[in-house]
């Protein structure tokens, strides 16, 4: 009967690789097998910068490097993924991740140190990036607060409708492809600032500060952040949440994903309409506002379970919107 018991509790564990073949993933192996309430099975570990003979580590086996990380993923059912890695395997850290989400498993990036290529200190292999037990209260708020606040600015939403369509020809609203939750693609909605097919002949482009294609009533909507707006749809809908760092268009988030290795950590929660990046360190105008952004989208997702991190985003918005910080 115990060996039963035992044998079902074995069952209910997750199916998990470390990813990294160092003293410190030796060291979260040590650190599992004496934690069972972690819920972590073992079934190998990957060398990320390949392997050339066998090798294991307590009769755990090195079963392969990136090259069949998807086969071994099918073959062993796994489900999570344990990321440490050393010094000079750090390299491979964003394709480790794009591997991750392109097999649906889930990652948990395991540091005790700070370092720059990281981004910042990733503490406890046991604490999710995002708290699953606020998912269902959350998606309430969400749903609440974008019904209600669409009611009270219908008023608002008319009139500038009304001012942009006077102004200049094209559509009332803008939509443009970013990348949601998991690196899911949806289209974002907005008013349209600029002039119509703005990017036509420029390609994908940051704004700039007197940016030409903006026109007057997009310079004073984008201002008072009144452009975003609309986005209240998407989180109706379910793209978006109120909170949350800010959707990446497809062409400059796959560029950033190669030169910021923390970049893709964003896509494990739904991007927001407002977000601590968004109020704290405003638009990209340099690669280092970007790095500066992933620094602040981190730390709210680490911190997102906590009342007080979305009231301090919610009150710096107000005062963003009153002061006309936007670009």
């Amino acid at each position: 009967m115990l060996a039963r018991l035992e044998a079902m509790e074995y069952n209910k564990l997750k199916n998990t690789l470390i990813i990294g073949w160092n003293i410190e993933a030796a060291g979260l192996y040590d650190k599992i097998i004496t934690s069972p309430a972690l819920g972590y099975n073992i079934r190998g570990f990957v060398n990320p910068s390949g392997v050339r003979e066998k090798s294991h580590y307590k009769n755990v086996p090195v079963i392969g490097d990136l090259s069949n990380f998807g086969d071994n993923i099918q073959r062993l059912e796994i489900s999570d993924a344990l990321i440490i890695l050393s010094a000079s395997e750090k390299k491979y850290l964003s394709e480790i991740i794009k591997e991750c989400v392109k097999y649906g498993i889930e990652y948990k990036i395991v540091s005790d140190t700070y370092d720059s290529e990281y981004g910042r200190v990733i503490r406890d292999v046991i604490k999710d990036v995002w708290n699953p037990e606020g998912f269902g209260l959350r998606r309430i708020i969400d749903i609440f607060a974008s019904l209600i606040l669409m009611i009270l600015l219908l008023p608002l939403f008319l009139i500038i409708a009304i001012v942009i369509k006077y102004e200049s020809s094209g559509p009332v609203f803008y939509s443009q492809q970013r990348y949601g939750k998991n690196g899911r693609i949806f289209a974002v909605h907005k008013f349209r600032s600029m002039v119509q097919d703005a990017e036509k002949k420029s390609g994908p482009m940051w704004a700039q500060k007197k940016d030409p294609r903006i026109t007057k009533t997009g310079a004073f909507i984008r201002k008072m952040r009144i452009d975003e707006l609309p986005q209240l749809l998407n989180v109706l809908k379910g793209d978006m949440s109120v909170i949350g760092p800010r959707p990446e268009r497809p062409f400059f988030a796959d560029s950033f994903k190669t030169k910021i290795p923390m970049y893709i950590n964003r896509l494990k929660v739904k991007p927001g309409i407002t977000g601590l990046a968004q109020v704290m360190v405003g638009y990209d105008e340099t690669m280092e506002d970007v790095k500066e952004k992933v620094e602040k989208d981190i730390d709210y997702i680490d911190n997102s379970s906590k009342w007080y991190m979305n009231f301090k985003v919610l009150w710096k918005t107000i005062f963003v919107v009153l002061l006309g910080e936007g670009q």
